[in-house]
């Protein structure tokens, strides 16, 4: 560390002890045009700051815009790198970087773009929760055709493991009839060094025009975040998957590989607007030539603070479907629907 750092830091390490008896709102933002703001920081995630102050309530301030900060909370930091750090982020005295005051060793200096995740770090169960829930309804009257959705997850972030459940649903309905397609489950991931991460899950689900009653799935795999910035986020995986699956009275069970890969980008200006689109191919280990596919996709723009507008898509194929009869293909566009973001 060079001098001026160490000075920086003994100058501000001096007054925490009496700011932390005092309220949790006691993190300060700084900005270019030389403004501040105080409060309690909830997250940083997608380039996006969330304070939570005592005047204004909760507002969004973009990342880029922040030229210095004093986060007196104690903080999970997840670096562009992938490593994790717990501490505070105190004023360094160089411009666009703070010092990262952390239990693993001596204080760091960290450019402010090289950090893309910050969550306090409580032992609050609740506090450790996040999640979003969105819907979504359409009608043709020309065609009368009916479509809804119903999708929701919910996330506990607990140091460097991450659990997630989460439901999606789509029914649609015309003429002919109406299908429908759920799946849901429990996903566990586990943080590694450089950027890779170790993956379970659990899974149920079903399609009826695919004439699939229901596939129960267990999964085990890893994966690696090749690009993980204040702005994207692209990663591959790949693991082995154990299902057992009904259709019409037949059952089967199947060893199946998962090749996958996810890719989000965000664009925060006015309005705030995300697009993410994930793609997994899984061939058939005990049942030659087959190959099954899921992809789905996601565009939402913000409206009001925690409210979006969001259209969806997926599409799901298999080659081999258990039924002679059943459709190799599915596939849904919802061009408008709601999401709440917990």
């Amino acid at each position: 560390m060079r001098f001026p750092q160490i000075l920086s830091t003994i100058f501000w390490l001096l007054f925490l002890p009496a700011t932390l008896m005092a309220s949790s709102k006691i993190d300060t933002i700084y900005f270019q045009n030389g403004d501040r703001v105080t409060g309690e920081v909830k997250s940083l995630e997608n380039d996006l700051l969330r304070l939570s102050t005592d005047d204004a309530g909760t507002f969004k301030i973009e990342w880029t815009k922040v030229d210095s900060v004093f986060i007196r909370n104690r903080m999970r930091i997840l670096l562009e790198s992938g490593e994790i750090l717990y501490g505070l982020l105190l004023p360094s005295g160089v411009e666009k970087s703070c010092m990262v005051w952390h239990s693993a060793g001596e204080p760091r200096l960290v450019l402010l773009k090289n950090i893309v995740v910050l969550s306090p770090v409580s032992e609050k169960f609740v506090d450790r929760l996040s999640g979003t829930i969105s819907s979504g309804f359409s009608y043709t009257k020309a065609s009368d055709i009916m479509q809804m959705n119903l999708n929701g997850s919910l996330k506990y972030l607990a140091n460097k493991n991450l659990f997630e459940t989460s439901y999606s649903g789509n029914v649609t309905s015309d003429p002919l009839g109406t299908t429908q397609r759920q799946n849901g489950g429990l996903t566990f991931h586990r943080m590694l060094p450089k950027k890779w991460f170790l993956a379970a899950q659990i899974m149920a689900e079903s399609n009826s025009e695919l004439q699939l009653d229901l596939r129960t799935t267990f999964g085990m795999g890893a994966g690696n975040s090749i690009i993980r910035t204040n702005s994207s986020h692209f990663y591959v995986s790949t693991g082995i998957l154990t299902n057992r699956e009904i259709s019409q009275e037949t059952t089967q069970n199947n060893i199946e590989g998962l090749l996958g890969a996810s890719y989000s980008v965000f664009i925060y200006d006015n309005p705030e607007v995300s697009f993410d689109i994930s793609s997994n191919v899984i061939p058939s280990f005990n049942n030659p030539g087959r190959v099954r596919s899921e992809t789905e996709s996601n565009l939402k723009w913000e409206i009001f603070n925690d409210f979006y507008l969001k259209w969806t898509f997926y599409y799901s194929f298999d080659s081999k479907p258990l039924s002679s009869t059943a459709e190799k293909n599915d596939w849904a566009l919802t061009l408008l629907g709601l999401e709440y973001k917990l």
